[in-house]
């Protein structure tokens, strides 16, 4: 019987699996994922986070359990991979909540295991408050952490959120962040927004961000995320221009 060991889930890893399934039924097919989330709905992260999504489980594509009954593909989450021996055609894996010990034999490896989000050497770019949005725990950690900030603001209006980098997600977290009352700055160290369409086109949508109250900031670059007098949580985001912006209580990183 052919074994497979796929590392990494979502959409690469979850359709290799499939894909080598539908092209053997009888191989032993085994998918390893880090994290508990082994297929999400990523392009709907930012609409749960403003809350046009309600329903948390609907963020779940599939589960092992989904693919086990559907597929009969093994799938174990939470390993991180360790070591791939290409000699001895084994592959080993820990858990990374019991840390026990996974090694499996394969005939065929396929790594999907994706990218992390860049975060540039930038002074505080580790302080509380500042979040990529890569998964459904990115995703759930923005939430709590907004609702934790809210608690303190006497209304939604009065929190500032900076959001950094004007691509396609940038801008869906824009117009989620809006859809939460909140004030929101973007900062793009290019000249115009959403950078593959044409400037006229990209003057058209800052316009219309605008005036919708967005501050939109571009040609600068953020030089150092900086605590705000009075709140360990918030931040104040300084840019190379020499601008200083209003204290912010969510920063998205959308670089």
């Amino acid at each position: 019987m052919t074994k497979i060991v796929v590392v990494g889930g979502v959409a690469g890893g979850a359709s290799a699996a499939a894909r080598a399934r539908r092209l053997d039924e009888k191989a032993e097919i085994l998918l390893l994922q880090s994290g508990p989330d082994v297929s999400f709905a990523s392009c709907g992260m930012p609409y749960y986070i403003g809350g046009e999504i309600t329903d948390r489980g609907k963020m779940a594509v599939q589960t092992p359990a989904s693919l086990k009954a559907r597929l009969n593909i093994d799938v174990r989450v939470n390993q991180r991979v360790t070591t791939i021996d290409t000699a001895q055609n084994s592959i080993t894996s820990r858990d990374e909540k019991t840390g026990e010990i996974l090694t499996a034999g394969y005939d065929h490896l396929v790594l999907a295991v994706g990218a992390e989000p860049f975060r540039p050497p930038i002074k505080g770019i580790d302080r509380p408050g500042l979040f990529a949005l890569r998964n459904l725990d990115d995703m759930d950690n923005i939430v709590s952490w907004i609702l934790k900030k809210k608690e303190a603001a006497p209304a939604s209006s009065d929190m500032h959120c900076v959001v950094a980098g004007a691509g396609f997600v940038g801008l869906e977290m824009v117009e989620q962040l809006m859809k939460r009352g909140m004030q929101v700055t973007i900062v793009e160290m290019l000249p115009q927004i959403l950078s593959p369409l044409d400037k006229e086109m990209a003057a058209i949508l800052e316009k219309d961000l605008e005036r919708r109250g967005v501050s939109v900031l571009t040609g600068d670059a953020i030089s150092e995320f900086v605590e705000a007098d009075g709140d360990a949580g918030d931040t104040i985001v300084k840019l190379k221009s020499g601008k200083a912006l209003p204290p912010a209580q969510v920063t998205i990183l959308g670089l």
